[in-house]
């Protein structure tokens, strides 16, 4: 008898929740077809691919003095040892000994000046990610107003991000709204 009992309570209960279920409004948008339609978007877009290709430049630049430096690095040892190899066992001489000692010099000039590439090309997508961020927080601010204006139009109790949703009927979508109010004052 007392699990009929709870039975007939959680039975009652789903049956009470039904109707606020029913009355459950919902609104989707596709967040980053936002971001890319506004005008706002595209400003933001531009800024940061103008930024990102400094930085590329900057860094391709300096990647390619690495490897022009690395080839000339990679003669002159060869350079040596053939030097070395020609003196048949025989004690190197001055010029030689200071030639290898130079060599040593640039070479840790040189590891050390990789490193530091391999820092700044980390410290690049930091300050990118950083640059990112900035620039589009107005624009998700922006968005969010938007968007919850919309939803007090409509009633909507619940608005999702479009690509979190499995599926979501073209009913629902107020992305052209919402790209439509980002870009009216």
């Amino acid at each position: 008898m007392k699990s009929r009992c709870v039975s007939f309570l959680a039975c009652l209960s789903v049956l009470i929740a039904v109707p606020a279920f029913a009355e459950l409004k919902v609104g989707v948008v596709d967040m980053q077809a936002v971001l890319k339609g506004t005008t706002a978007g595209k400003a933001a877009a531009k800024k940061f691919e103008d930024v990102r290709d400094r930085k590329k430049a900057s860094l391709e630049k300096q990647g390619k003095d690495l490897q022009k430096r690395e080839k000339a690095l990679v003669e002159k040892r060869n350079e040596i040892m053939q030097k070395i190899q020609e003196l048949q066992g025989k004690p190197p001489g001055d010029e030689l000994k200071q030639r290898a000692a130079a060599l040593e010099a640039e070479a840790k000039k040189f590891d050390q000046d990789s490193m530091d590439f391999e820092m700044a090309k980390q410290k690049a997508v930091e300050e990118l990610g950083h640059k990112e961020a900035e620039l589009l927080k107005p624009i998700e601010t922006l968005m969010k107003t938007k968007i919850d204006a919309i939803a007090k139009e409509r009633a909507l109790s619940l608005v999702l991000n479009k690509q979190v949703a499995v599926f979501a009927a073209d009913t629902l979508d107020i992305t052209a709204e919402v790209i439509k109010r980002c870009d009216t004052p």
